[in-house]
């Protein structure tokens, strides 16, 4: 019988394809794990520049970083509600651009450049929206945008304070300073979540970000027109292939299903009216044979009812002949004898 530490060498041997033999932990459900040596190491907070951030940090295999005014900054992973959170608002926002096509998606975390007063900053956004009015769009193989993005949506990691402050302090700003119109921070325990429009300020020499406080609990958008979401459902995940019968969502939620389901209501009803039709007219057809049928049966009954009349007339009448002959007979006879 093999024995649970002979077990590795097996596998090892047995194994004629790899090139690389990692030891497997049978204690954690046969999980393989490498020793730390070999593990790749987060680069957070080192200083590089520009161009080395755009030459070997952009698209690291590894880890997703973003570039603070010469600073690497690794991004946080999502949460399991948080990755919900945005699939499901993606579908949202699927459904309103196939409906109105007047931007494009970014969900591959393609970074763009801001350029402030004191510093620069490269960001990755968890989620982005770029109009189609807007001057700078993307090519077919571009692997950062060279425009500002129109909407921002990120989601929020509170596993460090520097993350939560980075999403609801730091990138607040640069967006801000950037002009990006509307910026959204979705926190999946919903103690940060905020929704942010691009206002002026008063004198008209600035911007500033003003929260968008939602309608009946509804958060509209300026940047996609027509779009809007009921904030408590971010958290309670309602089935998008459902929400077609919801208010809030049906402009844009399914329409082609929508309209699918009407033309076929309206075939229905169609067909459900013309047999209505039919059998009214079968009804009424029906009912004049009925009164048809009376009226004859009457005129027959009427016809019966004179000929009866007439058989007993004639009856009484031949009685009456009979007994005239009878009578006639009878005098004939009595005069004869006398």
């Amino acid at each position: 019988m093999t024995t649970l530490s002979q077990e590795p060498m097996i596998a090892k041997s047995n194994d004629f394809l790899s090139y690389d033999y990692k030891a497997y932990d049978y204690y954690t459900h046969h999980k393989t794990y490498e020793s730390d040596e070999s593990a790749p190491k987060s680069k957070d907070g080192i200083f590089v520049s520009e161009s080395t951030y755009w030459e070997l940090y952009n698209e690291d295999p590894d880890f997703t970083y973003e570039w603070n005014d010469g600073q690497l900054e690794e991004k946080p992973m999502p949460n399991s509600l948080s990755d919900l959170t945005s699939q499901w608002l993606r579908t949202i926002i699927y459904y309103f651009l196939k409906v109105n096509p007047i931007a494009r998606e970014v969900v591959s975390e393609l970074a763009f450049s801001l350029t402030m007063k004191n510093k620069k900053v490269i960001r990755k956004p968890d989620y982005a929206i770029i109009l189609n009015v807007n001057t700078d769009q993307l090519e077919d193989y571009d692997c950062s945008y060279k425009g500002t993005y129109d909407l921002c949506i990120e989601y929020l990691s509170d596993t460090k304070k520097k993350y939560v402050k980075r999403d609801t302090e730091d990138k607040k700003k640069e967006y801000r300073s950037a002009q990006v119109k509307e910026y959204f921070i979705i926190d999946s325990k919903k103690k940060y979540t905020a929704f942010y429009r691009l206002t002026k300020n008063k004198k008209g020499t600035g911007h500033y970000y003003k929260k968008i406080k939602p309608i009946n609990g509804i958060i509209c958008s300026e940047v996609l027109p027509g779009f809007q979401f009921r904030e408590k459902d971010l958290y309670l995940l309602p089935d998008p292939e459902k929400l077609y019968k919801d208010d809030v969502y049906k402009s844009f939620v399914k329409v082609d299903f929508q309209e699918e389901r009407l033309a076929k209501e309206k075939a229905i009803n169609k067909f459900e009216s013309e047999r209505l039709a039919k059998e009214k007219e079968k009804l009424a057809k029906e009912k004049a044979i009925d009164k048809f049928e009376k009226e004859r049966l009457a005129k027959e009954k009427e016809r019966l009812a004179k000929e009866k009349a007439i058989d007993k007339f004639e009856k009484e009448r031949l009685a009456k002949e009979k007994a005239l002959k009878e009578l006639e007979l009878l005098k004939k006879k009595y005069t004869t004898h006398e």
